[in-house]
Formats: structure tokens, sequence, C-alpha cells
């Protein structure tokens, strides 16, 4: 059940704190160890590292 609420969390851009008191974890690599970015997560980021050209 903590996996995948912090994993939904984690996807939703919630701050790495928030998930942290909602796993009631204090360290903050234990809470991490939870969250699992999906597909979409890495498309975005990877999105934001190497934009695509666009022409208009």
């Amino acid at each position: 059940m903590r996996h995948s609420a912090a994993t939904h969390l984690g996807e939703a851009e919630v701050p790495p704190q928030l998930i942290m008191g909602k796993t009631r974890h204090k360290n903050p690599r234990t809470a991490m160890r939870y969250v699992k970015p999906g597909a979409e997560a890495i498309a975005k980021v990877t999105e934001v590292l190497a934009p695509r050209c666009r022409t208009h």
C-alpha cells in the first residue's frame, strides 16, 4: 500500500517532504525507496532535458 501511494504521489510531483509525511518515514532515502516513476514521468523529465525541435 505504501509503495503505490508513494509512487502516485511522486508522479504527481508532490514534494519529498510530504511523501515522507504520508509514508511516516523520517529518512528521505527510506521514503524515496517506495517511489518508482512511471514511463510518463520519465518521458516528462526527458522532455525537459532534451526538448524536441519545434517548427512554428
